[in-house]
């Protein structure tokens, strides 16, 4: 397995400080201390999560290319997700977002980056006989988004969500998302803090997946109502049992911590190389 972190943590301390000049600045400085961080402490991969999605702009997209080709470490991007809902039944929002990774996958390229992660969005959170429509919805963004692509040189990698997103949840509603779309060329970003909330069978989705499963955010959880991202070892999540099931599937693949805050990177380093 192939520890990293992520920029997360970086971002949301810049954004609470205030520190910034503008929202390209707090993506920059977030991803440069990121990047200045891994490197100092021996961190194999860095996702570096592009949200606010402002270096995405031509305007800013240059100095975020040169800072991140300047480290020679091994990356990944987080695509935009706050704003972004490939599975609404909203067209103009579905096509704005595909197009919204389109964008994210031409910098992908150009720093080298092989795997991007992606969210489907929120589906209906009131009528459930509309969340099947989602899914329909979520099937049609994936297929436009990886059939403009042109080339398989970016592993799109969906993540599963947490229970109040309802969608991509436990492994019996990720088998049937995925089934709709049905596509041999999407992968699977495993995070262990949506699955906790949504009690699913981590035995079963490894089982259904791990020859899909390309990526893993290791988070910690309080309740299965949250998503907080505390210090990993402080919370209910039960790493023993994730990584000898990962152990028991083989997984060779990225294990990225993602934290709330990048203060708590040290302890949560030394909580998860117990387990490698």
């Amino acid at each position: 397995m192939e520890l990293g972190i992520s920029s997360l943590g970086f971002i949301i301390e810049y954004g609470l400080s205030n520190k910034y000049e503008d929202l390209a600045d707090l993506v920059l400085k977030a991803s440069e201390d990121c990047l200045i961080f891994a490197e100092n402490n021996n961190i194999e991969t860095v996702e570096l999560v592009l949200d606010p999605p402002e270096v995405i702009k031509e305007e800013h997209k240059t100095r975020f290319i040169n800072l991140v080709n300047s480290f020679s470490l091994k990356k990944q991007i987080h695509g935009p997700f706050i704003d972004v809902n490939l599975c609404t039944h909203n067209d103009i929002i579905s096509n704005a977002s595909v197009e919204s990774y389109l964008k994210t996958i031409k910098i992908c390229r150009e720093i080298g980056v092989n795997l991007l992660t992606i969210h489907p969005g929120l589906a209906n959170f009131l009528i459930n006989s509309i969340r099947e429509y989602n899914k329909n919805k979520l099937a049609q963004s994936i297929q436009k988004l990886l059939s403009s692509m042109n080339t398989s040189d970016v592993r799109i990698c969906l993540e599963n969500m947490p229970k109040n997103c309802h969608i991509m949840l436990d492994e019996n509603d990720i088998k049937n998302t995925l089934s709709k779309i049905n596509r041999k060329d999407l992968y699977i970003t495993y995070d262990t803090s949506h699955f906790y909330t949504c009690d699913g069978d981590i035995n079963k989705l490894w089982d259904y997946f791990d020859k899909i499963i390309k990526n893993v955010h290791i988070v910690d959880n309080f309740s299965k109502d949250s998503d907080t991202h505390p210090p990993l070892g402080t919370g209910k999540v039960n790493f023993h049992e994730i990584f000898q099931v990962m152990n028991n599937h083989n997984y060779q693949g990225p294990i990225i911590i993602e934290l709330s805050t990048a203060k708590d990177l040290a302890q949560s380093i030394n909580f998860i190389n117990k387990f490698l």
